[in-house]
């Protein structure tokens, strides 16, 4: 008797678990605060700082891939944009950005893994770690990609890596491109 209860519990949280998550990815939440963000973040070659207001450009799609130095996926994913990048800029106007969620001592290495990697895009560092703050679901688990249309408006919003998950990024890159 007790094992059927439990049973019947598992089965009837499961089920409402499982509904609040397909109702969860239907709608993307948007960032605490407006595209294109006010945050200081450093280049990984430097300790200068720049502004991501100065940095995100305005009536383009842009993709912002949050990423560790640790995490094996993220650099998998990294690895997978470096070869699609070229291709993808010839044939849709965008921006990617790679930024590292790196605590400081890690900081000499995001610079190394970037020049070894030779990624086309560019590369910063969320020294202070703000974007925790202000991203949907505080950057909770990565990699994880965002992609603004070109009005600045969330329009995906994704969590880890699979091979493949960069032909499905760029699919919606191109639809946010068409974005009136």
């Amino acid at each position: 008797m007790k094992s059927t209860v439990h049973t019947l519990l598992f089965l009837l949280f499961g089920g409402v678990f499982s509904l609040a998550q397909t109702a969860q990815t239907a709608k993307i939440p948007q960032p605490q605060v407006a595209f294109p963000f006010d945050v200081k973040l450093a280049k990984p070659d430097s300790s200068a700082e720049k502004h991501s207001k100065k940095i995100f450009p305005a009536g383009k799609p842009v993709v912002i891939a949050f990423w560790l130095t640790t995490c094996p996926p993220c650099r998998e994913e990294l690895a997978a944009y470096t070869r699609e990048y070229p291709g993808w800029k010839k044939e849709v106007d965008f921006e990617l950005f790679a930024i590292s969620m790196d605590f400081a001592n890690r900081f000499r290495q995001i610079a190394t893994l970037m020049n070894d990697g030779g990624w086309p895009f560019p590369v910063y560092w969320d020294r202070t770690r703000y974007f925790r703050a202000i991203m949907p679901g505080e950057l909770n688990g990565l990699p994880q990609v965002f992609l603004f249309d070109k009005n600045g408006k969330l329009v995906r919003h994704h969590k880890g890596y699979k091979p493949g998950d960069e032909h499905a990024l760029f699919e919606a890159v191109k639809k946010a491109a068409n974005t009136p």
